[in-house]
């Protein structure tokens, strides 16, 4: 009975260390190295924008940066905005944008249209 008390002990005290190092492994995920919380990413999936933006631009930091950083273009193009995706939705978004029925597709065969003009 001591051996199974023992074992008992023993695996409740491991589970114990596994799931403090499994929130400390998602918590470090979530911030970084640096125990700051990571910057997030945007990307631009719209056509090439010549002098303004180009297709796969990364912008780092909010959305409100990534739009700030995209002034320029999302002046001259409105649309260009819903072009620009978060990084957690890029690769659905990489989807969408070739998928013919898609906001995304739409949106972007408008930018694209009004570039030709």
């Amino acid at each position: 009975m001591k051996k199974t008390t023992g074992q008992a002990e023993v695996s409740a005290s491991t589970t114990t260390e596994t799931t403090a190092a499994t929130a400390t492994v998602a918590a470090a995920s979530k911030t970084g190295r640096s125990g700051r919380r990571s910057e997030e990413f945007w990307c631009y999936l719209g056509p090439n924008l010549t002098e303004l933006l180009q297709t796969g631009t990364i912008f780092r930091g909010t959305r409100e940066d990534a739009l700030e950083a995209a002034k320029d273009a999302v002046e001259k193009f409105p649309l260009v905005k819903t072009l620009i995706v978060s990084g957690e939705h890029l690769p659905q978004a990489r989807l969408d944008v070739k998928k013919t029925g898609t906001a995304l597709h739409k949106n972007y065969m408008k930018v694209a249209a009004g570039k030709r003009q």
